[in-house]
């Protein structure tokens, strides 16, 4: 039992969403009998189990460097008063 507490003990949202879509889109096969939930209900959960994804970080995305210098730079524009109009 510790051995499947441990297990479950790394897993974050993103693998129980994987399962749990994937035990519904199961649910979904044997009721309508489609093998595209079948399919579908295999590759989420063996994503969940075996926790693979995007290979080799594909879908991560970049970080900006915060150090980048900005593209433009925006002054306010203020007009001078001339004496005539005041």
């Amino acid at each position: 039992m510790n051995s499947f507490k441990k297990y479950f003990a790394t897993w974050d949202f993103t693998r129980y969403f994987r399962l749990g879509f994937g035990l519904l889109m199961l649910i979904g096969y044997f009721s309508t009998k489609e093998n595209l939930y079948l399919v579908g209900s295999l590759f989420l959960s063996a994503q969940a189990i075996l926790n693979f994804g995007c290979p080799g970080g594909a879908c991560a995305t970049s970080i900006p460097d915060k150090k980048e210098k900005p593209v433009m730079k925006f002054e306010k524009y203020e007009p001078q008063k001339s004496k005539e109009n005041v």
